[in-house]
């Protein structure tokens, strides 16, 4: 048996072309509004706060960001990567270029899930093949076949 709990993202954009955290933010908020239905102002917003407050670059050109929303807002867990047409700076410790963009929203009552979803990203992003796999895929399907390969973890059943 098998249990899927790895976050695929639901939108990817490639070659995205901003000069700002902001603007790379506005652009996934509205791809996710696209392919989710979630308010882009409401996600854009609440990225906009996670960034500001924490600070969501990683290390290695990648920013991890999280937010929650009101499940009114946001009834189930989104997500969305972008890999940028030139690096962006992110805040963390210091701020750092970033070329790859991953954002995780999750409804507000699932705050257990959402730690569990970010730290399963937050690894990925650690594994420097997948880095490397991620920068020469070169299309979003190509791109989320990276994640969805990421996404089965066997776990053992008792008989």
């Amino acid at each position: 048996m098998t249990t899927s709990i790895f976050p695929v993202p639901n939108s990817v954009v490639t070659n995205l072309r901003a000069s700002q955290a902001r603007e790379v933010l506005r652009q996934l908020a509205r791809a996710l509004e696209l392919s989710t239905g979630v308010s882009a102002d409401a996600l854009h917003a609440a990225l906009m706060t996670a960034e500001q407050l924490g600070g969501s670059a990683i290390g290695d050109g990648v920013a991890v960001i999280g937010a929650r929303l009101p499940v009114a807002q946001c009834g189930r867990r989104v997500s969305g990567f972008a890999m940028l047409s030139k690096p962006v700076l992110f805040k963390g410790v210091e701020d750092h270029p970033c070329e790859m963009v991953y954002v995780l929203i999750s409804p507000e009552d699932e705050a257990q899930n959402h730690l569990r979803d970010l730290s399963s990203v937050i690894r990925a992003f650690r594994d420097r093949d997948f880095l490397d796999r991620l920068q020469t895929a070169g299309t979003p399907d190509r791109i989320t076949s990276l994640f969805k390969a990421r996404d089965v973890k066997p776990t053992q059943v008792a008989a």
